[in-house]
């Protein structure tokens, strides 16, 4: 399956007291390369839960840090499908720096009825989409 890239700077906000990037600010990296990845394939949350009254949620996530990112850094932060079923995708991401890995994640993502909060199949024509490009 196909990986998709997103590029984000380190500003000031994200590091902590060391100078480097505070471990909780990872998931939100991941967590925009998620929602642009979605984007890239003409896909919005908003409009997938007005549609088809589905929601994307992280079930679990695990985060291996192997090198700090710091302030003014440029990060290519990566996604792909690693497994899908009906109802969840586990997505594997990367963040590099300078093409030098600094953090994976493998993120477990099920998709749930937005006023139920149950688990529900995820849409074909949103998981076509999804797999392809």
């Amino acid at each position: 399956m196909t990986e998709f890239s997103y590029q984000a700077r380190v500003y000031y906000e994200h590091t902590d007291a060391g100078g480097v990037v505070y471990h909780g600010k990872y998931v939100n990296f991941f967590d925009q390369a998620r929602t642009e990845w979605i984007r890239s394939h003409g896909l919005q949350q908003s409009i997938m839960r007005e549609q088809a009254n589905v929601l994307l949620v992280v079930r679990a996530m695990n985060i291996d840090y192997l090198r700090p990112a710091k302030l003014d850094d440029v990060l290519m932060i990566s996604c792909r499908i690693l497994e899908h079923s009906a109802v969840k995708m586990i997505i594997g991401q990367e963040i590099k720096v300078d093409s030098q890995l600094i953090a994976t994640a493998k993120v477990t993502v099920v998709s749930v009825h937005a006023e139920r909060f149950k688990p529900m199949r995820f849409p074909q024509k949103y998981l076509q989409l999804l797999l392809t490009k």
